[in-house]
């Protein structure tokens, strides 16, 4: 089982080149959350015109959020009166992209995608808005008596915080993005340890040789694919380490993260049939557009790896600390998960034999 240690050594070495930078990201994104709440959010982009969803695009880039749990605050938009334009911007670019997803990928892809991604999802953002904006005819924004999320019928998927601004940046950190990027980013570090051990190297030349095919083959594989921006970073970058070329590594990036099922759904009873389509065709358009144009100005010359004049300037002690730290977040993280599934099973069985 030689293969399997391997895989362990290859997901320790990823981990200690980005325990430091996912540690960043996530100090970057509890700041975020304390310091920017949400009704700032509903006051600046409640508007309806082009300006809206352009704030919308570019404040939502920063934001810690996945598909599912930026859900809460797009509904929140549409019942302050937002339009689609800027309630479809939101939705795109907050997931796609955030601070502590980039950190992750200029730690595991270079500087270089590490720009390319936010803009990218900000571009994708703004033309999905737009095109809502020419199509919205005076709707008026649906003030909503529901739950907050459709997804878990709570009110606090935002997760109404408690008054202590410190506590709540700890809270968040820990206990709230632990149990939504940990169990993922974890999954994420294992396969592309395993990809980088069982996929024979130029995998990709060999048998997806054209790229422009293998950007559509990721396409097909991130529009129905759950994971958040930070977590399917590492996998990216393994798929580029094995000769996937960079323009299809962006539109894993741009899919996976902004489209799945139940994003599908939740926009379609929010905003319509239309709107749903219209949201997950712009996606798929512009990702293949940017990671087309992303092949071209690049060439046969990649994106660059970790960058390495930073792992050189950077005392070797601060990507061991970042590692132990990721280490014992992701533990927690993953034993919590277990945890709450056995406790979620366990009534569930007693209700059915009762």
């Amino acid at each position: 089982m030689e293969w399997v240690s391997r895989i362990f050594e290859v997901t320790g070495q990823t981990l200690y080149e980005a325990g430091f930078w996912v540690v960043l990201g996530l100090v970057a994104a509890g700041l975020v959350h304390v310091l920017v709440p949400r009704e700032w959010l509903v006051r600046h982009l409640g508007g309806r015109g082009f300006g809206s969803v352009l704030k919308a695009a570019i404040l939502g880039a920063p934001l810690p959020l996945c598909s599912c749990s930026v859900l809460p605050a797009a509904l929140a938009l549409r019942g302050k009166g937002a339009g689609r334009g800027a309630v479809v911007s939101f939705l795109i670019s907050t997931p796609e992209t955030g601070v502590d997803s980039i950190a992750v990928t200029w730690a595991l892809m270079g500087p270089v995608m590490a720009v390319v991604r936010p803009v990218a999802a900000v571009v994708t953002a703004m033309a999905a808005g737009f095109l809502e904006v020419v199509r919205d005819k005076g709707h008026a924004g649906i003030e909503k008596n529901e739950p907050a999320c459709p997804l878990c019928q709570s009110d606090t998927c935002w997760h109404v915080a408690p008054g202590h601004r410190w506590r709540r940046f700890w809270r968040f950190i820990i206990f709230e993005m632990g149990d939504e990027l940990g169990p993922t980013l974890a999954l994420g570090l294992v396969l592309a340890g395993a990809v980088m051990v069982l996929v024979p190297d130029n995998f990709f030349e060999v048998y997806l040789g054209n790229r422009w095919i293998s950007m559509l083959v990721m396409l097909a594989v991130g529009l129905p694919l759950y994971v958040c921006a930070t977590a399917s970073t590492p996998l990216a970058a393994a798929l580029v380490a094995k000769g996937l070329g960079p323009g299809a590594a962006l539109v894993f990036l741009l899919v996976g993260p902004a489209t799945n099922v139940a994003t599908m759904l939740t926009v379609g009873r929010m905003l319509g049939k239309v709107s749903a389509v219209l949201y997950v065709g712009t996606i798929a358009v512009m990702s293949l557009a940017c990671g087309a144009v992303l092949e071209m100005a690049v060439g046969a010359g990649g994106i660059g790896g970790t960058p390495k004049e930073i792992h050189e300037i950077m005392p070797a002690w601060l990507y061991g600390a970042g590692a132990i730290l990721l280490s014992g977040y992701l533990t927690l993280a993953v034993g919590r998960w277990v945890y709450r599934k056995l406790s979620r099973r366990g009534p569930c069985c007693d209700t059915q034999m009762g």
